[in-house]
Formats: C-alpha cells, structure tokens, sequence
C-alpha cells in the first residue's frame, strides 16, 4: 500500500518520519527482499507488537507501523462508508457495531463518522471489502479461504464476525502472523485458523483467495510462487491491484495477471484510490 519508487527511497522516507539516522538504518543487516512491507523495519514493529504489551496497546499508532498499514484518511473513510449506504445492505449496515470491536485493540486512529460514531478508517475499508465479497460471492460460509497479506489480522476479523468459513489460513511473514495472532487471539472466530509463511503453505484448492495489495506489491518470482500454490488453486478470487512496485520486482501487470488466472476479469476498484488501482476477480 505503501507507494515507494526504489528501496532507497523507502528507507529515506523510514528516517525521516522516525527521526532514525540513515547511517542506523543502513546498519540493519541485509536480507532479500520479499515484497515492499518487508523493509526490515517494519517486520522488527511487528515483532515488538507480538512480544511487547505495552506496544501492542498502541501499536496502530507507531510510525514504523504506519509506513505499510493504518494509514487510511479519514476522507477516505468517508468514501468507504458513503459506498456501503449507496448499496443500502441492510445486513452490513446492521453489523456496524460489531465491526468496530476490530478497534478495541492497538489505539488506532478513530473518527466520527455521520450516524455510526466513532471507528477507524481502516475498518471502513475493510468492511467495503467485505460488503464486495458479499456482492460478488453471496455467502463465505463454510468457505476455506486463504488471506495473502494479512497486516494484524484485521480483515480475518471482519470476515469472521459476518460469515463463518470452515477454515481461513493467513499467509504473510512471520512477524506479522505472530502480531495477526496476537491480535485475533481476543476475539471469538468461528473459521479454524491457521498461519503460514510462504515456504510453509502447502498446495492446497481453496474456495477464495483474498489479497489487499499484498499480492502485487511481491516481486514476479515471489508471485509465481503464491499463483502456483494457492492462486491458480483457488475457486474463487479477490486480488485488490496496485502498481507501484520497484522496475526490479518485474511484478505481474494486471492484463497479464487476468490472462493467467482462469475466468478472471478486471474491475474498477470503488472508491478508486489511484489511478492504476483495480479489483482482479475470478469466480
């Protein structure tokens, strides 16, 4: 989600927002780089989120934290919640007020919003992704679903407090599932959950797959890895598109993508937050 041009250009943006002197950062020891969140910045917020309570209660807030999630405007909210009244699903509409349970934990940014108070404007995003799922497939019940990118679980959570899938696997670095863990350990979730890296997943059909930008933001031979254990595998799809990864990551565009992916078509994403974004859908 994080729109950087080069790997330089994250890490100066890194040290500025977190006063950390470049020298600092460069000492981080080096690694490969999987996708654009996994900076080796942000994985070490992650991990202090999993391990640290005095973190986790605000960890929605941290700067480090911020560069890759909970960045969502509240204008943006704004546009998310003006979608789901122009839809008038009396169903999600009616589950507001458990959806904002999703911002009991990590102190995120909150506003007040015309007739439903006070909630994050992430979690309007992410029940606008749900209220899409819900337009496009009717029902996730007793679906297997798989989550590419999963951020703190928070999507996971949403799904889980409207629909009961059978099972729903979450799929990121480790870091970030022990945090995604950490934070969905509070709630009550009806799917069997489980977490795995991408050496860990086995390839397996599933009945959805879900990727909000984490799946376009992975270099190309990262991708083929996800399209032929899960993606290629899966009955259904819901990939949100974005390009701005680094030239170097050669990721898939998205006509090649829909070429590659049986029956899959491309949508205008709703409320379009850049002009190269899409919805790739299948199923």
């Amino acid at each position: 989600m994080v729109q950087y041009n080069n790997m330089k250009h994250l890490m100066e943006n890194l040290r500025v927002k977190t006063n950390i002197p470049l020298n600092l950062v460069k000492k981080v020891p080096r690694k490969v780089i999987t996708s654009l969140s996994d900076d080796q910045v942000y994985p070490q917020s992650c991990l202090k989120a999993s391990n640290d309570y005095k973190f986790f209660v605000n960890f929605r807030r941290d700067p480090i934290y911020n560069r890759v999630l909970e960045h969502v405007s509240y204008g943006q909210g704004s546009e998310y919640l003006k979608l789901l009244y122009d839809r008038n699903d009396a169903e999600i509409l009616y589950s507001i007020s458990s959806f904002k349970k999703n911002d009991l934990y990590g102190n995120p940014r909150m506003y007040e919003y015309h007739k439903i108070g006070m909630i994050s404007p992430t979690t309007l995003r992410y029940i606008k992704v749900l209220s899409d799922l819900k337009m496009h497939f009717q029902t996730l019940n007793n679906f297997n679903i798989c989550e590419i990118g999963v951020g703190y679980g928070g999507q996971c959570r949403i799904i889980n407090a409207f629909y009961k899938p059978a099972t729903y696997c979450l799929v990121d670095i480790k870091p970030a599932l022990d945090l995604a863990q950490r934070f969905l350990d509070n709630y009550i979730i009806p799917s069997t959950l489980s977490y795995k890296t991408m050496n860990e997943l086995d390839k397996k059909n599933y009945d959805l797959v879900i990727s909000n930008y984490a799946f376009t933001e992975l270099p190309r031979v990262i991708q083929d890895v996800y399209l032929n254990k899960v993606i290629l595998n899966s009955k259904r799809g819901y990939i949100t598109y974005n390009e701005i990864t680094p030239e170097e990551f050669n990721s898939y565009k998205a006509n090649e993508l829909i070429k590659i992916i049986p029956g899959s078509i491309i949508l205008k994403e709703e409320p379009l937050t850049d002009p190269k974004n899409c919805i790739i859908i299948w199923g």
